[in-house]
């Protein structure tokens, strides 16, 4: 028994190390929290300010949309993905409250920020209750928290931590609910399945793997009376949900209005699933998605492999010794077994109903970690007496860990000098323009011209500059446009053909007003070079347009 207490408070000491570690890494990463990446940068193409002020419109008119049409059909979210209550109380509220003393980007990036450190606490806590060991535990907290992947997703003013974390509790809540006590619990537990959608509307689809899973472990579907239950609790989060939409939007539609701009014709034709039986797009699906665990989290990519093989491992063995009337079983609670069944039904529902952008990896990645610390345990345990035991689950963590540590904590020489220049030029440009006026303002430095009260800022992004000049001459004319602030680049590329017409729109239609050199955005750039490499490629200009002679 001493020699047990002895061991047990070793691994409490080295658990409380690791862990002290982590949130020192950290507090290290929240130093860029404002400045990497560039607000509204290629990374989260240009969501942050227009998600701030979607869940601020929210919060403040009930219905999640963007303040402006410019003459388009209002876009609206629909029921399905305009639904996110939750996020128009964290983010919507303190958007309200704090800007223009803050611009939105800061604001929704400080409010992420205490969602990772929400994150950290809950995949140590969780893997606790699941029975994994403190320093397994507290070696998974570090694998998350020291890589790139974690520090691009605690900055940035988006809802997929949150995504994360919510997912990562719903299993868990599945995983201890062992068996239904009563008509109530099952309500409860439809409620919740179909109200996840108040926190991320990617809860849709992620979530469908682990209840589905829990239907057929639990054998929900052969108790009529129970299924019934939890189909109305369902049945009555829907009818919640839609009834608040239709209160605040005005309308009730399942995927928005809007045309193009609506939120699922959007992304529809970028999810995997709508092409099953396109090999290319298949493979390209999967490539992508390696690549993003590759560059972000390339430790946890190792963990998931790692955890995949010895579990097939574990098969081929326990087969083997069958034929020899050798029966081998490590001892799995059911709680341990759902959660990882769960898990990998998830990232099924990840890989085929979700798009490959890179700020979707931490939808999944806690739950992966999650799932693969449990899978080490349950090794560690039946195996400690061998050459693998805790030692060898330990060291595949840290092994990790070291694979993704040279960037857990960003480089911020582009980041500092991109957000003190764009805070010089916008106040300077819009210091020259009569009070009162319609500017235009592309995404680079949006967040800053925002704060200045005294104009009507409006966004390029909403805009759409139409491909043809007359249209867009005409396009401009009728919404008032005083002004307009483009951002050119010799490194950076325009997406849109309107966008690169506007400049000689404007030039036939205005004149220039000012022009401002610096770096004003991360297009074509990267965090990690040196100033003078940065000044090598050539300054981005800012140009003031008037678009009156």
């Amino acid at each position: 028994m001493k020699l047990i207490t002895r061991r047990s408070r070793l691994d409490l000491a080295f658990a409380g190390l690791i862990l002290a570690v982590s949130l020192g890494v950290y507090a290290l990463q929240l130093r860029s929290l404002y400045v990497v990446p560039v607000a509204d940068s290629v990374r989260w193409g240009g969501d942050e300010t227009w998600l701030m002020r979607e869940f601020g419109n929210q919060a403040a008119h009930g219905v999640m949309s963007y303040p402006e049409s410019f003459g388009n059909a209002p876009r609206t979210d629909g029921v399905l993905a305009g639904s996110m209550w939750v996020n128009a109380l964290i983010y919507g509220v303190p958007g309200k409250l704090f800007f223009p003393a803050h611009d939105l980007v800061a604001i929704g990036r400080t409010v992420t920020a205490i969602l990772g450190a929400i994150l950290i606490w809950s995949l140590f806590v969780i893997l606790r209750r699941l029975g994994v060991r403190p320093v397994i535990a507290a070696c998974a907290v570090a694998l998350m928290t020291i890589s790139q992947g974690f520090a691009l997703a605690t900055h940035c003013a988006r809802y997929d931590l949150l995504t994360g974390l919510v997912l990562l509790w719903y299993v868990y809540l599945l995983a201890r609910v062992d068996k239904l006590k009563g008509f109530g619990q099952a309500f409860i537990l439809g409620f919740i399945a179909v109200a996840l959608l108040i926190f991320s509307r990617h809860m849709l689809t992620l979530a469908a793997g682990a209840t589905l899973g829990y239907f057929v472990i639990s054998k929900l579907w052969r108790n009529k009376r129970m299924l019934g239950s939890w189909l109305l609790g369902a049945t009555s989060a829907a009818v919640a949900l839609a009834l608040a939409y239709w209160l605040g939007a005005g309308e009730f539609s399942l995927f928005g209005r809007g045309g193009n701009l609506g939120s699922f014709a959007f992304v529809l034709q970028q999810i995997p699933i709508v092409r099953p039986f396109s090999r290319n797009v298949q493979f390209s699906n999967l490539i992508e998605r390696y690549n993003l665990f590759a560059t972000d989290a390339p430790g946890v990519l190792l963990l998931v492999f790692v955890g995949m093989a010895l579990v097939v491992a574990y098969k081929i063995w326990q087969w083997r010794l069958r034929r020899q009337e050798i029966r081998l079983k490590i001892a799995v609670t059911e709680s341990q077994y759902f959660f990882a069944v769960a898990s990998l039904l998830s990232l099924a529902c990840w890989l085929l109903f979700q798009g490959s952008r890179p700020y979707y990896l931490f939808h999944i990645t806690p739950l992966l970690i999650a799932a693969g610390a449990i899978v080490l345990e349950l090794f560690a345990e039946s195996l400690k007496s061998r050459w693998f035991g805790p030692a060898g689950a330990i060291a595949v963590l840290v092994i990790g860990i070291a694979m993704q540590a040279s960037h857990a904590i960003p480089a911020t020489s582009l980041g500092e000098s991109v957000a003190r220049d764009q805070s010089v030029a916008i106040k300077g440009l819009l210091r020259e323009i009569p009070p009162g006026s319609r500017v235009l303002v592309d995404v680079a430095g949006l967040h800053c011209a925002l704060r200045d009260t005294s104009h009507q800022i409006l966004t390029l992004d909403m805009f759409q500059p139409p491909p043809v000049a007359e249209d867009a001459v005409r396009k401009l004319r009728a919404n008032g446009i005083d002004f307009v602030i483009l951002r050119s680049s010799q490194v950076g590329t325009t997406f849109e053909p309107g966008r690169a017409l506007l400049p000689h729109v404007l030039d036939s239609i205005g004149h220039t007003r000012d022009t401002v050199l610096g770096f004003f955005y991360d297009d074509g750039r990267l965090y990690d070079a040196s100033l003078d490499r940065l000044i090598e490629q050539g300054l981005d200009t800012l140009k003031l347009y008037s678009s009156e002679p």
